[in-house]
C-alpha cells in the first residue's frame, strides 16, 4: 500500500528559498511505502478542484512556510480562505498535520502552533514533536558550537517530525467525531491566488 505525504510549500518564495530546502529534506525522512507530494502555492496556477483532489489523495500533511510580521506566508493564507469551505471534508479529516518553518530569528514557534491550530480545526490531527522552527540565528548557534546548542532545533530534526506524522497515519481510520460547521460556498474553476473572495459569508456592516 502506497501512502502519500503531502508537503504544502506556503512560502512566498516557492521553490527557491528555505522552506523549499526544508520540506526537500524531509523527504530523506520518509520511510518504506510513502511517497511525496510536492505543492507549491506561490507557483500553482491549477484548479481548485484538483488542490482538493491532492488533499484527498495525501495521508499526512508537512506544512513549511517562512515567518512573515508574525505570520505564516500569503500563499498559505489564501490557501487557508479558499480551502475553508473543506473543513472537516475527508480532504482534511483526521490526517495527521506538522509544520516546518524557517524564521530569521524569533517568534516561529508562536507561528507554528496557531498554524497547526487552524489545521486542527479543518480537521487534521497534530501528533506529538511535530514541529520544527528552523531560524538563521539557530542555525549559526550550532554552527559555532553544536555540542553547547544541541537543544537548539536543527535540520535533522526533521526525522522526528517526519517520524511522527507517519506513524500517527495509522488512526485515520477512525470515526471522528465533528460539531456542526456552516459550510461555506466551494468556489470552482481556476485557483483564484488574488482578488477578492466572497464563499457565502453573510455581511453584518
Amino acid at each position: 500500500m502506497t501512502l502519500r505525504l503531502l508537503l504544502l510549500n506556503g512560502s512566498v518564495r516557492g521553490s527557491t528559498g528555505n522552506t523549499a530546502g526544508l520540506l526537500a529534506r524531509a523527504v530523506r525522512s520518509l520511510p518504506e511505502g510513502w511517497h511525496t507530494d510536492t505543492l507549491s502555492l506561490a507557483e500553482y496556477s491549477g484548479s481548485i478542484e484538483a488542490i482538493a483532489e491532492r488533499l484527498l489523495a495525501a495521508d499526512a500533511f508537512l506544512i513549511g512556510s517562512g515567518v512573515y510580521w508574525g505570520s505564516w506566508g500569503s500563499p498559505l493564507q489564501r490557501f487557508l480562505e479558499v480551502m475553508s469551505a473543506y473543513e472537516l471534508s475527508p480532504c482534511f479529516l483526521g490526517k495527521p498535520a506538522g509544520a516546518a518553518l524557517s524564521v530569521d530569528s524569533v517568534g516561529g514557534l508562536d507561528v507554528a502552533q496557531r498554524l497547526l491550530g487552524a489545521f486542527s480545526l479543518l480537521g487534521c490531527v497534530v501528533p506529538p514533536l511535530s514541529t520544527l522552527v528552523m531560524s538563521r540565528v539557530g542555525c549559526a548557534a550550532t554552527l559555532s558550537d553544536a555540542k553547547a546548542n544541541e537543544d537548539v532545533w536543527q535540520v535533522d530534526d526533521l526525522d522526528v517530525v517526519v517520524r511522527n506524522l507517519t506513524l500517527a497515519q495509522s488512526s485515520s481510520g477512525t470515526a471522528w467525531a465533528t460539531w456542526p460547521v456552516r459550510k461555506l460556498t466551494r468556489l470552482e474553476g481556476a485557483y483564484p491566488a488574488h482578488g477578492v473572495l466572497g464563499a457565502g459569508l453573510d455581511k453584518f456592516l
